[in-house]
């Protein structure tokens, strides 16, 4: 039988492999701020910030439905754009957040008659997706189509 003595010049180690965890978890998330505050200055941040996105999504959902998702996110996200260069607004580069959606702000306030074709161009152009997405999934029979209908 072993036993440790007593006289072990080295305590046991407590904290191990999830003490570096929590550790490097506050360390990033004390810096969350700073990282996003320096992609919004990137000129590829909505690349990167799709890519990232389509990573997070392929290790919930498999990666052919998480690509799809982030791109009927990105057309929803294109009628905001349409509808904000319709009024010549200057506009921020899209940037996605997984399992929280994407943004683009508008760099100066529209009025209301403004700001609400601005908020319902996205809806009405993601819908103009899905409804693809049905039609195709109609036209193969897949059900990744389907499901992507589905989430649009």
């Amino acid at each position: 039988m072993a036993h440790r003595s007593l006289s072990s010049s080295k305590p046991p180690n407590s904290t191990g492999r999830a003490g570096l965890l929590l550790g490097g978890f506050a360390l990033l998330t004390g810096k969350a701020k700073y990282i996003l505050t320096g992609m919004k200055l990137f000129k590829f941040t909505p690349v990167l910030s799709m890519i990232g996105t389509s990573i997070t999504y392929s290790f919930v959902f498999g990666p052919a439905y998480g690509v799809g998702m982030v791109g009927l996110i990105t057309v929803h996200e294109i009628g905001h754009i349409m509808a904000l260069r319709h009024y010549r607004m200057p506009f921020s580069p899209m940037v996605m957040i997984p399992f929280m959606g994407a943004a683009i702000a508008a760099k100066e306030a529209p009025n209301a008659w403004q700001g609400a074709v601005i908020a319902g161009a996205g809806p009405i152009v993601g819908t103009v997706g899905a409804v693809a997405c049905t039609a195709a999934a109609g036209a193969t029979d897949s059900q990744l189509l389907y499901a992507l209908a589905d989430f649009g």
